[in-house]
C-alpha cells in the first residue's frame, strides 16, 4: 500500500512545485498539502473503503481549489495595479503580464485531481447515483462539457430506469455548449425505448421539440423579416407546420399512456408556456373527450380550457398578429371584452358543464361542476361580463342544485348550504342540512357542526347529543361533537357532576384521537379548538367557582390519572395548560410545595426531549421548589 501512495504523491510534485514557485502556495501550505494527502490516500486504499472518506477528500480538495482561485485572481489584480503605477501602457503590461501566458500545470491539477477521485470512488461504489449527480455537479461548476457527457453516458449505463438522468443528459446536449437537437432527441428516445411508461420523459420531449420548433421560428423571422399583417392571416397553418413533430410526440405519448387524465393535463399545461399552441390543446382535449368521458376530471378541464379561451387568459399564448387580432383591437378604438363577445362563446362553458353533468350524473362530477361554475360566476363578475352571462352560469347552479336534493354526499350537502347561505337563504339553508343530518345513517362531524350552528341557541346542545348517539365512538368525528358539547356545557352552567362526567369521556378518548383533532370555523360561540382547550377552559370554570380544590382534582385527572401525548400540534396548547396549573398552584393562599414540585416533574416527564425540558427545570430551580 506505502508504495502505491508514494507513487500518486510523488505524480503531484511538479503541479504542487509550480503553485509554490508562483506564490500561490508557500513552501509551509505545500507541505501541509502534501501530508493531508497522504493521509487520504491511505483512507482511501484502505481494505474495506468507506464513501465517507472519499466525499471528505473530494470536499477537501474543492476548498483548496478555491482557495487557489482566490489567490491567482488578487496575483492579478497585484500585477495589474503594479503596472498601473508603474505607467505602462496595455501592451507593455499584456507582454509583462505572467497570467497572460499559457496555462501552468498547477491550476489545472486540483480540478483534474478532484476527477479522478470522483471516478476513484465511482468505480467503488457503482451503484450509488448520488456520486454520479455530484460528479456531473461538479463538471457544470467546472464548465467541463465534454467530461460532463462522459460522466451522463456512464451513469446511464448503470442507470437506464432513471428517468431523471436521461432528461439531465438531453437537457445538457440541447442547452449545453453544443446546442445540439440531435443528440437530445437520440438521448431521449433511447430512455422512452428503457422507459415507455415514464410520464415525465414523454413530457421533457414533447417539450424538447416545443423548445426547438419555437427556435427554428425566432431563426426564420429574423432571416427572412416576413411582414407580420400576411403572417397573421396564416398563423395557424404556420403553427401547425412549425408543430409537426410536437404533435407526433404528443400522439405517441397519447398512444403509450392512455389512462392517465392527469397525463394529458400535463401536457396542457405545458402548451400554454409556449404561443400558438391552440390547436395542440385542441387534440388534447378531444382526446378527454373521447377517451374519459366517465371522469369529472376531464370534463372540468375541458370546462377551464372554454373558459380561459373566451376569457382572454394569457394562458391560451395568443400572440399579437394572432388570428383575429385585427378584428377585435381596432387602433384608436377601446379593446373589445372577450366576456361580450357572442351567445355562443358567453355560454360555451356552461354548456360543457351541462354536458358533463348529463354524461356523468353522481356525486363527484355534481360536487367539482358546482365549484368550478360557483369560481367562474365570480370571475365573471370581476370581469364586469355582461349580466346575461352570469344569469346563465346561476341557472346552471340552480339545475345542478335540483339533481342534487336526492344525493348522499356529505361533501354536497355542505356546498349547498353554504350556497344558500350566501344567497341570503337561511331558513332553506338550515331545512336543507338538516334534511341531510336526519335522513343518513354516517354523517360527518361538519354537517352535525353545520347545523348545530344554523339551530336556534336553545336546540344546539340536544342537537350535539343526537350527534353523539349516531357517530361512532371510535371515530374522530366522535371527539369533535364532544368537545363542542362540552363547550355547550361550559357556557350553560351546567350542573359540576355531568361536567366532570363528560371531562372523563374526553380524558378516556383523548390518547387515541388527539394527533386527529383540530376544529376551526365552526362560527359556534362556545368553540373548542382542541383538547387541551378544553381542558384550560375546564380548568379556569372551577378556578372560578370552587378554587384552588377544584383545579388540584382537574389537573390531577388530567395530568396524573391519563396519559398525555404530545405531538406538533399541540405543543404549545399543553404548555399553556401546564403553565396554568403551576401558576395557580403557586399564587394559592395554601401553597403546597409537594404538589408544586410533582407538576414541575410532570412537565419535565412530558416535554422530555424537548427544548423546554430544560425551560422547566431551570424555571423549577429559580423557585427553589424542593420536595
Amino acid at each position: 500500500m506505502a508504495e502505491h501512495v508514494q507513487a500518486a504523491l510523488d505524480q503531484m510534485v511538479p503541479p504542487l512545485r509550480d503553485l509554490m514557485d508562483r506564490n500561490i502556495f508557500s513552501e509551509k501550505e505545500v507541505k501541509a498539502i502534501v501530508a493531508r494527502r497522504r493521509e487520504s490516500e491511505y483512507l482511501l486504499r484502505r481494505l474495506t473503503a468507506r464513501k465517507a472518506d472519499f466525499l471528505r477528500y473530494i470536499e477537501q480538495e474543492m476548498a483548496l481549489e478555491r482557495l487557489r482561485e482566490l489567490r491567482s485572481l488578487q496575483r492579478k489584480r497585484d500585477h495589474r495595479k503594479s503596472q498601473r503605477e508603474a505607467g505602462d501602457d496595455d501592451d507593455d503590461e499584456n507582454r509583462a503580464d505572467p497570467t497572460k501566458e499559457k496555462e501552468h500545470i498547477g491550476d489545472v491539477h486540483i480540478v483534474q485531481h478532484i476527477h479522478l477521485l470522483f471516478v476513484r470512488a465511482i468505480r467503488k461504489f457503482r451503484s450509488d447515483l448520488s456520486l454520479h449527480l455530484q460528479h456531473a455537479e461538479f463538471c457544470k461548476q467546472q464548465k467541463s462539457f465534454t467530461r460532463l457527457g462522459r460522466v451522463y453516458a456512464e451513469a446511464l449505463q448503470i442507470f437506464p430506469r432513471q428517468s431523471g438522468l436521461w432528461i439531465e443528459a438531453a437537457s445538457h446536449e440541447f442547452f449545453g455548449p453544443t446546442r445540439s437537437i440531435q443528440n437530445a432527441r437520440v438521448l431521449l428516445q433511447r430512455g422512452l425505448r428503457l422507459n415507455e411508461n415514464s410520464e415525465e420523459l414523454w413530457l421533457e420531449y414533447f417539450s424538447l421539440e416545443l423548445h426547438y420548433a419555437q427556435t427554428l421560428k425566432g431563426r426564420r423571422q429574423i432571416l427572412q423579416q416576413t411582414d407580420l399583417e400576411c403572417q397573421s392571416h396564416n398563423v395557424m397553418e404556420t403553427s401547425k407546420e412549425e408543430y409537426r413533430i410536437p404533435a407526433i410526440v404528443l400522439k405517441s405519448a397519447l398512444k403509450a399512456i392512455p389512462n392517465s387524465v392527469r397525463f394529458r393535463l400535463q401536457f396542457m399545461d405545458t402548451c400554454k408556456r409556449f404561443p400558438c399552441t391552440e390547436f395542440l390543446m385542441e387534440m388534447i382535449q378531444e382526446s378527454m373527450k373521447n377517451d374519459f368521458a366517465t371522469e369529472p376530471e376531464s370534463w372540468i378541464a375541458r370546462a377551464l380550457y372554454e373558459a380561459e379561451r373566451q376569457g382572454g387568459s394569457c394562458s391560451i399564448n395568443v400572440q399579437e398578429g394572432g388570428p383575429g387580432a385585427e378584428d377585435e383591437n381596432v387602433p384608436g378604438e377601446p379593446p373589445v371584452k372577450k366576456a361580450r363577445t357572442g351567445e355562443s362563446e358567453k355560454n360555451s362553458v356552461v354548456a360543457v358543464l351541462e354536458e358533463a353533468i348529463d354524461t356523468l350524473e353522481n356525486d363527484d362530477m355534481l360536487l367539482q361542476a358546482f365549484r368550478f361554475a360557483e369560481d367562474y360566476r365570480k370571475e365573471l363578475e370581476h370581469r364586469d361580463a355582461e349580466r346575461d352571462a352570469i344569469i346563465a352560469v346561476e341557472n346552471f347552479i340552480c339545475k345542478l342544485w335540483g339533481r342534487a336534493e336526492t344525493c348522499t354526499s356529505p361533501e354536497l350537502a355542505i356546498e349547498h348550504t353554504n350556497y344558500l347561505l350566501d344567497g341570503k337563504q337561511p331558513e332553506k339553508a338550515l331545512e336543507r342540512i338538516q334534511l341531510f343530518c336526519t335522513s343518513n345513517t354516517l354523517v360527518p362531524a361538519k354537517a352535525w357542526l353545520l347545523w348545530t350552528r344554523l339551530a336556534p341557541r336553545k336546540k344546539q346542545k340536544s342537537i350535539l347529543q343526537r350527534a353523539l348517539q349516531k357517530i361512532p365512538m371510535d371515530r374522530p368525528d366522535y371527539m369533535m361533537i364532544l368537545l363542542q358539547l362540552f363547550g355547550a356545557q361550559l357556557e350553560s352552567n351546567t350542573e359540576d357532576e355531568k361536567l366532570f362526567d363528560s371531562l372523563q369521556r374526553i380524558l378516556l378518548l383523548a390518547p387515541k384521537t388527539v394527533e386527529d383533532i383540530h376544529i376551526e370555523g365552526t362560527g359556534l360561540e362556545f368553540e373548542l379548538a382542541d383538547i387541551f382547550e378544553a381542558y384550560l377552559t375546564y380548568l379556569m370554570h372551577v378556578n372560578e367557582k370552587s378554587g384552588i380544590q377544584g383545579v388540584r382534582k382537574v389537573y390531577g385527572a388530567v395530568l396524573f390519572q391519563s396519559t398525555v401525548n404530545l405531538s406538533e400540534g399541540n405543543v404549545n396548547g399543553v404548555k399553556k395548560f401546564v403553565d396554568t396549573c403551576l401558576k395557580l398552584e403557586g399564587k394559592s393562599t395554601t401553597r403546597d410545595n409537594k404538589r408544586l414540585r410533582r407538576l414541575y416533574d410532570k412537565a419535565l416527564e412530558i416535554f422530555s426531549g424537548t427544548s423546554l425540558e430544560n425551560f422547566y427545570r431551570e424555571a423549577r430551580n429559580d423557585n427553589a421548589v424542593f420536595a
